[in-house]
């Protein structure tokens, strides 16, 4: 059996050319990127239920945050593997009290990072962020992290890529909206590149927040906002971004 069920869907659209050819860089490299595009669009026309774990992959509870407009489930992996691993298809869902398995990403509507992890460091630990307007069910919260089906290739590490806060903006009802700054250090440009906040109050979740970049130049900076779903009141914030593009 399949580690990756999918189900054929819609078609989505692509990145423009343009996009692809962004920095001084060989033919063949700017191939292989888009490509990885290409195989990310048609991925994520089909639907996908991970069955089956990745042993090199530990997964940490997943935290579920509830707002008056939507829900966060955010989950913590580790890649416990000494190669930096990409392209992780990832299931959130609910297992009921009778057993049955309600999944929260499986619909080929979705973005495909919301479907898969982009990237995580050898022996490294990132968060992932899903947001729903979806009702959640009554039951017990679950994440599985399956084997990639896409291996692009990779530079000796990957590329580096810093959020920091800038500022602040109240909202009503209790919401926050963040503005946040991103740098790509590296000579590599990043396509759809999600960027991920979760608020803590001690040790636990209780907001957390995403957003999508279309483009990061090379050695480039830009900002960007995201809102927190959740509580106005933590003691600190965690924010991530996972590379898309390797080399």
């Amino acid at each position: 059996m399949p580690s990756v069920r999918r189900v054929s869907a819609a078609c989505a659209a692509t990145l423009p050319l343009a996009v692809l050819l962004t920095g001084c860089v060989s033919t063949q490299t700017v191939a292989a990127r888009a490509r990885l595009v290409d195989a990310r669009i048609i991925a994520s026309q089909s639907s996908t239920e991970v069955t089956q774990a990745d042993p090199s992959v530990s997964v940490g509870v997943p935290a579920v945050i509830r707002d008056h407009t939507a829900n966060a489930i955010v989950v913590t992996v580790r890649n416990d593997s000494g190669r930096a691993l990409t392209d992780l298809p990832i299931s959130v869902g609910v297992r009921t009290h009778s057993g049955r398995e309600n999944y929260l990403n499986r619909s080929a509507d979705l973005g495909y990072f919301e479907r898969h992890i982009a990237s995580i460091g050898s022996r490294a630990t990132t968060t992932w962020v899903f947001i729903t307007v979806a009702r959640i069910p009554p039951g017990r919260v679950f994440a599985t992290v399956g084997v990639a089906q896409l291996h692009p290739s990779l530079s000796r590490s990957l590329p580096s890529i810093t959020v920091s806060l800038r500022t602040t903006q109240p909202e009503r009802d209790d919401q926050v909206t963040l503005n946040v700054s991103i740098v790509n250090r590296s000579a590599i440009p990043q396509y759809n590149l999600p960027i991920y906040a979760v608020a803590l109050r001690g040790h636990r979740e209780v907001a957390a927040g995403r957003t999508t970049l279309a483009h990061v130049g090379t050695n480039a900076a830009t900002t960007s906002t995201l809102e927190l779903l959740g509580s106005f009141h933590y003691d600190s914030l965690r924010l991530i971004a996972s590379p898309t593009i390797f080399n």
